[in-house]
């Protein structure tokens, strides 16, 4: 499928090692790694095992489960399936072990089928999926839209959605925000009603639904969702900004509470600059229960202030509003709520224990005689949330500035606001995480620019004249180490440490794990009238082709140009991610999961603590795909250099090649021969072998013999007789996942040359 890889002709060749190359005979293991390092008592999600099946047509069911961090490298699985009045049948012939998928090429949908997993060894069942003749109907899982009275046109659109567990069943289930008359900060405009909030599982079952009343306008910047189990009794909360009106899914209200006998705060004088927004009242934010809809805390949100406290006197900059979800004292998670970012920024952190809300901490760039007013201007429209120094708590990537973990500020870039950045591996020649980030403010050295997360050191760049308004992230090609980046402004697509690949630039939205791959493919949409669409992409090396999705032409995206879904993460079943989208209709929310197959086996992304947070972020104001705190790509596994033969001509100093393209590494690489390592010959007295990477254990085999549990292995030629190959073999583990790959080393005694 990879276009441009596959007129490689793969090679055994022998590569010799000396001279030009004797840094590959001195290449040692990097200094130990700054990133996330929470420590192992930390509060945890108690996932189950997400089982799930869908009949992807034609009788074929795709059975997919959580490979949980509590399973051993060693588990492995059966499935069986019970049809009505039948016994049960195993569908494999041997364990299953590389994965956590599987197809059931015999499925009948004209009756109940129950497909049970179980323990191979042990032949424990560990969990149990019912698939209806109804669900077998479509290639998703349907979730139907529960009617809000009185409207009968169904002009409440779903539109963001967030996940936790709110029934402390072990599965996820969804909190959704429907909207009929959304409205940018920046525009005037009466909304029709109050934003909604809802709550289903994944069968479809409704739970609740929280109106949050005329008080609270609607749009992507007023309403930001922070689903989490807060208060560590098993079962998510969920904490959202609140007002007067606020109707909870108990039917209790929040009445008037200032006592001023007015219930109405929206400014209704079509003359007026702040038409539409509700710039006077009380402002709350209250802890939803879970599992019933009723309010269980509330408090005072960060203050308005004076009218032009924070920026204009519109109603634009004060109602710019972010929140997430932060293990702030590495143990247990607590609320964030954020008010500004283009002038005064204002974050608060909150507890919610044993029934009550109390503030951990307030920072303001007022405050303290303007000791952060540097940080004014930095924020972006959503923000990023994890450990990023190794200390095991939780810092804040504001935009182009970090905020800790104890509230006060870290490192300023003062490279100014922007609309999208992305927190994870991106280069993974270098040791920790790193940001992704893009900028408004111009001229700039860097509209487009990569930092190191902990210390926002300036890694590389791309200068800008205009307002960069999109940036990615994601390891979509693997002829290049790490994950690849582009803007709406960098021109094309570049390599992790800054090397130009092509001026075919793919989407700029969201990525997602689908095709079973290690590679990162992308997700895009629009829900631009006569322009709705929703669809996945795979990049080729200089372009991308089309990954269908069952019966997308009945989907749409949210948020108009942003074109995101209501959510994208791994919500069921194995490592990979679903789609949770809406129908054009209003009417159903659908979760597609892949049909692909893999041979790989992660654990559950939803277990690492940084993915999960960008789940749980994701619905904040400009929706950003999840990011892991680790790499997650091609180049795992691959513990021996990667090395291509160049084709000549293939590039030219003019900067153009022959079919007039930039002169960028795609050019480069045309059809280039990729060497694969057999044997590494070697005239020094040592050798030494690296992983390449951090990965969870290691295990190195020579001949035979197991000999070293390090990242990395140094042989010595007096331990082996020369001219003799010394078979090494090299198997890791990786968050659950086993790379294994072997390799001859020869001491010679001689010097040449490749």
């Amino acid at each position: 499928m990879f276009n441009s890889l596959g007129s490689f002709a793969d090679k055994i060749l022998v590569l010799i090692l000396c001279g030009v190359l004797q840094s590959c005979c001195t290449k040692t293991p990097s200094q130990i790694v700054k990133g996330p390092n929470y420590a192992p008592s930390i509060q945890k999600e108690n996932l189950g095992r997400g089982l799930v099946a869908i009949h992807q047509g034609n009788g074929i069911a795709a059975v997919s489960w959580r490979f949980l961090p509590k399973d051993k490298a060693e588990t492995q699985f059966d499935v069986y399936r019970i049809n009505k009045n039948e016994k049960e049948r195993k569908l494999n012939a041997t364990p299953i072990a590389a994965s956590t998928f599987i197809k059931d090429s015999l499925a009948n949908t004209k009756t109940s089928t129950t497909y049970v997993l179980k323990d191979a060894k042990t032949h424990h069942v560990l969990a149990s999926y019912v698939l209806t003749p109804q669900m077998a109907d479509h290639p998703y899982l349907s979730i139907p839209i529960q009617a809000f009275p009185g409207d009968s046109l169904w002009q409440y659109s779903p539109n963001d959605a967030t996940v936790a567990d709110l029934d402390g069943d072990g599965e996820l289930d969804i909190v959704l925000k429907r909207e009929n008359s959304g409205h940018d900060n920046s525009h005037n405009g009466v909304c029709n009603g109050g934003t909604l909030l809802e709550a289903y599982k994944l069968d479809g079952t409704f739970l609740w639904r929280v109106n949050l009343g005329i008080n609270i306008r609607q749009g992507a910047h007023y309403t930001q969702m922070m689903a989490y189990d807060f208060d560590g009794d098993g079962k998510a909360e969920i904490a959202v900004k609140t007002a007067e009106g606020t109707q909870f899914g108990d039917g209790q209200v929040i009445g008037d509470v200032n006592k001023d006998g007015v219930s109405d705060y929206v400014d209704r004088d079509p003359s007026s600059r702040t038409y539409g927004k509700i710039i006077t009242g009380p402002e709350f934010f209250s802890v939803i229960e879970g599992a019933t809809g009723k309010e269980l805390a509330r408090a005072n949100y960060i203050s308005r202030g004076a009218p032009d406290e924070f920026g204009d006197i519109t109603g634009n900059r004060v109602d710019r509003f972010l929140g997430g979800v932060g293990f702030f004292d590495g143990m247990r998670p607590s609320i964030l709520i954020c008010r500004g970012y283009y002038e005064k920024t204002v974050l608060e952190a909150w507890d919610y224990r044993d029934g009550k809300l109390t503030q951990r901490w307030h920072f303001s760039t007022t405050d303290n005689n303007g000791e952060y007013k540097s940080f004014e201007g930095q924020g972006n429209h959503q923000l990023s949330i994890g450990d990023v120094n190794g200390d095991g708590k939780d810092e804040i990537t504001y935009g182009a500035c970090l905020i800790n973990a104890d509230g006060t500020g870290g490192y300023n870039t003062q490279l100014g606001h922007g609309d999208a950045l992305h927190l994870t591996d991106i280069d993974i020649e270098r040791p920790g995480l790193e940001i992704w980030d893009c900028h408004e403010h111009v001229p700039t050295k860097a509209g487009s620019e990569l930092r190191d997360a902990c210390t926002g050191e300036y890694i590389w760049g791309i200068p800008s004249f205009e307002d960069v308004g999109r940036a990615m992230a994601a390891d979509i090609d693997p002829r290049f180490k790490g994950c690849e980046l582009w803007t709406t402004h960098s021109g094309g697509v570049y390599t992790a440490n800054g090397k130009f690949i092509t001026a075919n630039t793919p989407s700029i939205n969201m990525g997602i794990w689908w095709d079973g791959d290690l590679n990162r493919e992308l997700l895009d949409g629009s829900s631009v009238t006569g322009r709705e669409f929703v669809g996945i992409t795979k990049w080729t090396g200089d372009g991308v082709i089309n990954l269908p999705i069952p019966f997308s032409e009945d989907l749409t995206a949210n948020n108009w140009t942003k074109g995101n879904p209501c959510l994208q993460a791994d919500l069921v079943g194995d490592w990979r991610e679903e789609i949770l989208v809406r129908t054009k209709d209003n009417k159903e929310l659908r979760l597609y999961m892949t049909n692909y197959s893999t041979s790989y086996r992660f654990n559950t992304l939803l277990s690492d603590h940084i993915y999960r947070l960008s789940v749980a972020d994701q619905n904040i104001s400009y929706n950003q795909p999840t990011q892991p705190g680790f790499y997650l790509g091609s180049d795992l596994g691959k513990f021996w250099n990667n090395k291509y033969r160049l084709q000549r001509g293939a590039h030219s100093k003019s900067g153009k090649a022959k079919d007039g393209k930039a002169n960028g590494m795609n050019t480069r690489y045309h059809e280039a021969q990729r060497i694969i390592l057999d044997t590494i010959a070697c005239s020094q007295e040592t050798y030494t072998l690296d992983a390449g990477y951090d990965y969870d254990k290691y295990i190195w085999t020579v001949n035979g013999a197991e000999i070293n549990s390090d990242r990395s292995l140094t042989l010595k030629s007096k331990d082996y007789s020369a001219d003799q190959p010394i078979k090494v073999k090299l198997q890791v583990l990786y968050k659950g996942c086993v790379f294994a790959d072997s390799i001859h080393v020869r001491f010679t005694g001689e010097n040449n040359t490749l």
